[in-house]
């Protein structure tokens, strides 16, 4: 499934990555540097800081650290803002709304700045250590549960809202996670895997649309409302997914 997601992230990123409904109002959005270094410390001290990997293994498994109250202190330090998710959304909702060269360079400069932080990969490092770590410690309920709950919300937060197909399948990997280490229904799996294997073939259809080398235009936005429609479609399903849990 990482490596499925992987190949995704790469059309993806071939593809524009933007999301917003058409009758979205324009929102003033500012971003700092003072937010992008919060990011990266972040990104260092929680995300990065919960997990390590065996150098040399054979597998892709990810561990969790294993100390109770060390794990206790990261879970109790997640927090989804710090990805700049909502102001990365919001400034693809201005420029889909209202579009103009003007708008286009500034909307540019502001997608660099936050570009500069991308949590995405930690992210999901993150959850696939966490995901092991509640099937394979022997950590207190409480813990367990606080674990699980914190990975069902990031989830839940994706499924909703008007985020980019990328984030929702990056999201979908996290749910994913939890059903293979039967955190949550293990029937979830194979329904998971052919959103993805779906989502999949429907980006390199919209890569195949796309002039990729050419520079950003207003006319060329029909690609990312086509992307947009059929996250809306994922988000939908997505939805039905966590009903069943």
């Amino acid at each position: 499934m990482k490596k499925s997601l992987f190949v995704l992230l790469l059309l993806l990123n071939a593809c524009s990555q933007l999301s917003t409904p058409k009758e979205s109002k324009l929102v003033a959005v500012i971003i700092s540097e003072k937010q992008i270094s919060e990011c990266h410390q972040y990104q260092k001290t929680v995300l990065d800081a919960a997990y390590t990997q065996t150098k040399g293994s054979q597998n892709s498994d990810l561990f969790f650290v294993h100390d109770i109250d060390t794990a206790r202190e990261i879970l109790g330090e997640f927090n989804l803002s710090k990805g700049l998710t909502e102001p990365k959304a919001q400034i693809v909702q201005n420029i889909l709304h209202r579009c103009d060269p003007q708008l286009l360079i500034a909307f540019d400069d502001q997608n660099k700045l936050l570009g500069k932080c991308n949590l995405m990969f930690s992210e999901l490092n993150f959850f696939q250590a966490l995901a092991l770590g509640l099937r394979k410690y022997s950590w207190p309920v409480d813990l367990k549960l606080e674990g699980k709950k914190i990975a069902l919300d990031y989830v839940k937060y994706f499924s909703e809202g008007h985020f980019s197909l990328l984030d929702r399948l990056v999201a979908l990997s996290v749910l994913d996670e939890l059903s293979v280490n039967r955190i949550v229904n293990e029937d979830l799996h194979n329904e998971i895997k052919s959103l993805m294997n779906d989502s999949r073939v429907y980006v390199a259809r919209l890569e195949s649309q796309s002039m990729t080398n050419q520079p950003r235009t207003c006319e060329s936005l029909g690609i990312t409302r086509k992307e947009l429609d059929y996250s809306q479609i994922v988000s939908v399903k997505m939805r039905n997914l966590l009903k069943r849990i």
